[in-house]
């Protein structure tokens, strides 16, 4: 983390097992929502990169969504 008083986001011990349940029964892929969440709080303490969590969803999100319109999209991103 490049700026030490930022404070890190540490989730409660908790929170897989809340998100997986409040994610039962959606018709989404729900392991790619909590790799994802895992991932973004990752990005939340600077440990990974907008861009970088764009790029590593990109074609997941594609094949679940069949677009990706996330925020994290980088300037120049290829989509193909």
């Amino acid at each position: 983390m490049d700026n030490p008083q930022q404070p890190r986001l540490t989730p409660i011990d908790e929170w897989e097992d809340e998100a997986t349940a409040m994610l039962d029964g959606v018709d989404y892929d729900t392991d790619l929502g909590l790799r994802m969440a895992r991932d973004a709080i990752r990005v939340s303490n600077g440990e990974l990169s907008d861009a970088e969590f764009h790029e590593k969803y990109h074609e997941a999100v594609l094949a679940e969504f069949g677009e990706d319109e996330r925020p994290t999209k980088p300037e120049g991103f290829d989509d193909d």
